[in-house]
């Protein structure tokens, strides 16, 4: 407000012609214009300061590298195209191919080592077969004697009575008389 008062009081100060009016004008006009053009060199300089990456990293070198690290990552994960089906597919028998490939060659690593075809691994393996002949043959003759016992028990006379071990066999009335008779 103090400077409109200037102006007026300046006006009313050179009302003597108007050709001097006019250049004073320009005068005013140019001395303001010089004065908007310095105002925006300065600003334009305080705003590159403000927005000087350069500065900023000379600054904070530490969170420069942090951020710069963030976008990285981020800029990565944008740009990484999702697999297809078919590849996740081909990448689960690739990983379970892998592990039954390690799985085998440690457990081969181990017999190698273990000399498996050994001579007591032989003589082991042979006595086992031979146990389990001999096992199964006792079970044939086992069982056979078992069977032919029960057949033998099964043709025997129907009005015979047997009892506990421990009694005596006595044959019933009917045979006795006709034994005797």
């Amino acid at each position: 407000m103090a400077e409109r008062t200037n102006i007026a009081t300046r006006d009313s100060a050179y009302d003597e012609s108007p050709e001097r009016r006019a250049s004073v004008i320009r005068q005013d006009i140019a001395a303001r214009r010089e004065s908007i053009s310095e105002t925006v060199d300065k600003l334009e300089g305080r705003i590159q300061e403000t927005f000087d990456w350069h500065q900023y990293v000379a600054s904070y070198p530490v969170v420069a590298l942090g951020l710069a690290a963030g976008i990285g990552f981020l800029a990565a994960g944008l740009f990484k195209p999702n697999p297809t089906p078919q590849e996740r597919i081909m990448d689960a028998v690739a990983d379970l191919t892998d592990d039954l490939t390690s799985r085998v060659g440690d457990v081969m690593a181990g017999v190698i080592q273990k000399k498996m075809i050994s001579g007591r691994t032989i003589k082991a393996a042979a006595a086992t077969m031979i146990t389990k002949a001999a096992i199964d043959f006792a079970k044939k003759k086992f069982t056979g004697a078992i069977t032919s016992d029960n057949r033998d028990r099964a043709t025997l006379p129907a009005n015979r009575s047997f009892s506990s071990p421990d009694m005596d066999l006595q044959p019933s009335s009917s045979s006795a008389a006709n034994v005797g008779g």
